[in-house]
């Protein structure tokens, strides 16, 4: 996918990487674990440079589902972090304990909820898709697609929905007048627009436009022919009828851009409308079900006798709340899922975050053995949750208590010959208990070489300094750190860390 010229290149080679399955998404998050973040008060507030210089009006953010922010500044350098990345934080000046971690090297202060300006926090990613569109093809030349849509006979449609997308993006919905025709005002660019054209009791149409300087600016002429249909049945693995299942008619697996969409009723069955008389894939859809697809032919509505049968397959779920000592609900704390015996890199963890009421729900777990934690600033749960998904079991419901403080890691960095530090040089520890939070800690350096990492659990972890993924040599100080079980508790490293400044290739 190739972005129009001057536009940001990481817009949408991340922007619609994002928008992959929940479970594809939580997993690349959890091979990276910077990005899988939310809400640490051990790294102070101190943006990265890059992000202190990002104009708050030209930047767009928006907090994705395992809780970490997401932003996109025009010109900035690219937002997506190195695998094993430390995240950029920023914190409230008036409560350490209120931070906001970020997905993207990118920092702004317009996208913490203190922040007394205009925030730059999108509702949703489709808007933060299409608001990051809209904000780098600003200044590209305006043109106005003018267009008439028609049935098979030649007769205007009057209220047929225009709606145009941009690789998967919507833009802008119109309405066609009374004679059929309609008029949208576009930017100019490198890649063809996608219109999706529909009217009742007539086939969808889906079109590509292109939009340039020599584009004509002669009304475009669409086609509607009379509708087919696909009727079909959602069923389980013994037969019984699945209800509330989202049903996407697609002409290929591959199209970002839907024809029809219905949901089962409580006997399973669904209807497609609006189709043409072709193939299409059909997906469906529900929480708590493994994802299907099929492909099929639509039909005219008197031969749609023949029915398409979806079976879908249950899939474990975790579902639950997340409390503080006094029982309330602790709202955006992370909830970590580790299928027991895959502490390696096959079976990575599973990351989100609770909504405001401190509830969670995930699916798509396989029947086995898992280790649950939380974490909201340096409160954990200790020792983790043991739960079982097993074959008529996969619906498990818990609570997990934040009855553990973190401890704190004190310690200082030096570099071989007094040479200055890296300033994206991070401490890190990477825990070596099975019982670890199953993910790095991480640590800030000030300009001394002191560094503080909070709300670390017991246990054994590896010491290392880092910029980015890559470790720095050490040529003297601890490289293993012993957390004591007392909650609170206050490890000061015994002798300073002494490094090389260049990282290994």
């Amino acid at each position: 996918m190739t972005p129009p010229p001057g536009e940001s290149p990481s817009l949408f080679s991340l922007a619609f990487r994002c928008a992959a399955t929940r479970l594809v998404v939580l997993l690349i998050l959890a091979v990276t674990p910077a990005a899988a973040c939310h809400r640490n008060p051990g790294i102070p507030a101190v943006p990265d440079v890059p992000a202190a210089a990002v104009d708050p009006r030209d930047v767009r953010c928006v907090e994705r589902p395992e809780g970490c922010v997401l932003c996109d500044a025009r010109g900035a350098p690219p937002p997506l972090l190195e695998p094993d990345e430390p995240p950029s934080s920023l914190c409230d000046p008036k409560d350490s304990g209120n931070c906001v971690d970020f997905c993207s090297r990118l920092a702004p202060e317009c996208a913490t909820p203190w922040s007394r300006g205009p925030t730059c926090l999108l509702a949703s990613e489709e808007e933060f898709r299409r608001e990051v569109f809209r904000r780098d093809t600003a200044d590209r030349p305006e043109f106005f697609l003018q267009g008439r849509v028609l049935d098979e006979a030649g007769r205007r449609l009057d209220g047929a929905s225009i709606r145009v997308s941009y690789q998967g993006t919507a833009i802008d919905d119109e309405l066609s007048g009374k004679d059929g025709a309609f008029r949208i005002r576009l930017r100019t660019t490198a890649n063809p627009y996608t219109l999706r054209i529909s009217h009742p009791g007539r086939a969808t149409e889906i079109a590509e436009v292109k939009i340039d300087s020599r584009s004509s600016a002669a009304p475009r002429i669409f086609h509607l022919g009379v509708e087919n249909s696909l009727r079909g049945r959602v069923v389980d693995g013994v037969g019984a009828p699945v209800a509330q299942v989202e049903v996407r008619a697609l002409r290929s697996a591959e199209d970002q851009i839907e024809v029809a969409s219905a949901r089962s009723g409580d006997d399973g069955q669904f209807v497609l409308l609006g189709l043409e008389a072709r193939k299409y894939t059909l997906m469906a859809s529900k929480f708590g079900w493994l994802p299907n697809s099929t492909r099929t032919t639509a039909t005219p509505p008197p031969a749609s006798g023949s029915r398409v049968i979806m079976r879908l397959v249950r899939t474990g779920v975790i579902r639950g709340a997340v409390v503080d000592d006094d029982g309330d609900g602790t709202p955006n704390a992370i909830v970590v899922a580790m299928l027991s015996g895959g502490f390696g890199v096959a079976n990575s963890p599973i990351v989100w975050t609770t909504d405001a009421e401190g509830k969670f729900e995930q699916d798509r777990f396989v029947p086995g053995t898992y280790y649950l934690w939380a974490r909201h600033g340096d409160q954990l749960v200790y020792p983790p949750e043991k739960i079982e998904l097993a074959d008529g079991h996969l619906d498990v419901d818990v609570k997990l208590r934040l009855s553990h403080k973190g401890a704190r890691v004190r310690g200082r960095v030096e570099t071989a010959a007094g040479l200055p530090l890296d300033p994206e040089a991070r401490a890190v520890l990477v825990g070596r208990s099975p019982l670890a939070f199953p993910r790095k800690a991480v640590g800030e350096i000030d300009r001394s070489g002191g560094f503080t990492i909070s709300g670390v659990l017991p246990g054994r972890y590896e010491f290392s300094v880092r910029i980015g993924p890559r470790i720095l040599p050490m040529i003297s100080g601890l490289r293993e750190v012993e957390v004591p079980i007392e909650d609170g508790a206050a490890v000061d490293l015994s002798e300073s860390a002494v490094v090389r400044p260049r990282p290994d290739e």
